[in-house]
């Protein structure tokens, strides 16, 4: 005898109705996040190798420390104008201490604007467990203000005394790298750093001369 009971209809094929990868409105916002979040995950663990993995005797880390901590603020710039300022004929120039001082501090709000737009934390307060080996600035992580500044320092400072760039290079490349080194920031904070420098310094070097 027949069942009296109604077949289930059949429902659509598998697949049927579904939007197909990379086509639809905001199709290309997922693989984006999706990059984005496999860069972070690489410059998280290249940072973690370079502060964890990497030889830390004391004989170059508290030299080290010591420098970075210079950078705070601008203070080795500002210092370096400052001397640089009171070397030249006549006394002392406000006009070249202003012209590599001035561009810096102003160098640390323009990144610190930034840092408030990402808010990134910093290696340490990610991971409770990794230590910093100097102490740690309040403010977030990206992009690194060391960098910036020390960019923008070295090309003010260069701009002034040219015959002087190589020092101020590799005082800036030191500051930088230093602040991966003793797990201050990630790498991308630091690069991130260097070229918002460049891109402030650079037009300002040429635009306003002394």
């Amino acid at each position: 005898m027949p069942s009296s009971q109604t077949p289930p209809l059949a429902g659509p094929p598998a697949g049927a109705g579904e939007t197909p990868a990379g086509s639809g409105p905001g199709h290309g916002l997922r693989p984006r996040g999706g990059l984005l979040r496999r860069l972070e995950a690489r410059d998280i663990a290249v940072s973690a190798v370079v502060a964890g993995r990497w030889p830390h005797p004391r004989c170059l880390t508290v030299p080290l420390g010591a420098i970075s901590l210079t950078g705070n603020y601008g203070i080795v710039w500002i210092v370096l104008a400052a001397v640089g300022a009171n070397t030249g004929p006549g006394g002392f120039s406000g006009r070249r201490f202003a012209y590599a001082a001035g561009a810096v501090l102003a160098t640390e709000w323009i990144t610190f604007a930034v840092k408030l737009i990402f808010r990134r934390r910093r290696p340490t307060r990610r991971d409770p467990e990794a230590k910093a080996n100097i102490p740690l600035p309040l403010s977030p992580s990206f992009p690194s203000s060391h960098a910036s500044m020390s960019t923008v320092g070295a090309l003010t400072m260069s701009a002034l005394y040219p015959h002087l760039w190589p020092a101020f290079a590799v005082l800036a490349l030191v500051l930088a790298a230093s602040r991966v080194y003793l797990r201050v920031h990630f790498l991308a904070d630091v690069l991130a750093g260097i070229c918002l420098g460049l891109a402030l310094g650079l037009p300002y070097i040429a635009l306003v001369r002394i």
